[in-house]
Formats: C-alpha cells, sequence, structure tokens
C-alpha cells in the first residue's frame, strides 16, 4: 500500500501494545516516514446524577511527558524512521527534553489550546536561548545525546531500574 502513495505516511500508535519496543521496531520498517508517540484515546465520562455518558476530553498536563520521554530515548537509535514525540509538552524544556531524547520532531497542542498559536513563539525561542547557552549551533548538534544508545547507564531507562531504586527508599 505505501507504495502507492507519493506522500511521507506516519504512523500515531498508543503506548499500550505488548512488547512495545519490538512493535515499535516492526512498525518502523514497514516503510512508514515517522512513527508519532504516543495518541491520547477519548475515553467518555459519566454524569452519575443524570445518568448520562459525556465527554471526557482532557488536556494533557506536563506529567504526561515521561511515557513518550522515555521510549523516544530508549527506541531513537533502534528504528528505520523518524520519532515524533507528542503528549506532555507545555514549554521548552519538555521540547528540549524530547530533542535530547533522540525525536526528530516535537508536537504540542495542549499548551496552544491554553495559550494561542503565539506560544510557537514563545518556545522556540525558549530552545534557542537554551542552545546558545549550552553552545549549540544546529540541533543535529544534541539530538539524541540522552539517548538510552548514548547513556553511561542504560539500565536507568528499563523497568526493572524502578525496582532498584524504589526497593532501597523506606517510605
Amino acid at each position: 500500500m505505501l507504495e502507492t502513495v507519493d506522500i511521507p505516511v506516519s504512523l500515531k500508535i498508543s503506548p499500550y501494545f505488548t512488547d512495545l519496543g519490538p512493535m515499535i521496531q516492526q512498525l518502523s520498517r514497514t516503510g512508514v516516514k515517522g512513527l508519532v508517540l504516543f495518541n491520547r484515546f477519548f475515553s467518555p465520562d459519566f454524569d452519575i446524577d443524570q445518568f448520562d455518558i459525556q465527554p471526557s476530553f482532557t488536556f494533557s498536563t506536563p506529567s504526561d511527558l515521561a511515557v513518550s520521554l522515555r521510549w523516544i530515548a530508549m527506541m531513537s537509535e533502534r528504528t528505520d524512521c523518524d520519532l515524533a514525540a507528542s503528549t506532555g509538552v507545555h514549554d521548552s524544556n519538555a521540547l528540549i527534553k524530547q530533542i535530547l531524547a533522540g525525536a526528530n520532531a516535537v508536537q504540542t497542542v495542549s499548551c496552544l489550546y491554553k495559550n494561542g498559536t503565539g506560544y510557537i513563539k514563545t518556545l522556540l525561542e525558549g530552545l534557542e536561548i537554551w542552545m546558545h547557552n549550552k553552545g549549540f549551533r544546529q540541533i543535529a548538534d544534541f539530538r539524541g545525546k540522552m539517548s538510552q544508545a548514548k547513556s553511561k547507564d542504560p539500565a536507568l531507562y528499563e523497568r526493572t531500574q524502578f525496582m532498584k531504586y524504589f526497593g532501597r527508599k523506606k517510605m
């Protein structure tokens, strides 16, 4: 099917696959030009007084960044297509983090609904200031710098690290 299309095709996926890493790799080898990590699903809500189903559209929050950040960092050097980060990008720091993880593109929507499209300028100015302060001339100079493949301790990205960290903590 992709052979008959003359435009680049990207696929937006959810984080709810079993064995997500191999799935991302398989999808990247289908001929798509990019994968967007991750889609947010619409879920209904219940009005318990009126017994009615209502939309429960909620904007992403900055804390939503963590899931896509982790998977972009783990997969950015293991795919045959570009990766775009989505969900939880509300400021230039989040934008920078996704690029450091290895994202080829970063999508943001919720912060634009909240702040207007003029906020794009704020995001880009924050990126430019950070790049200048760090001595980076272009995005390629730092894209993927904090990916798992370039990490001194790749285990920090794995689930087992969670158990090691919290297993030592007294709560």
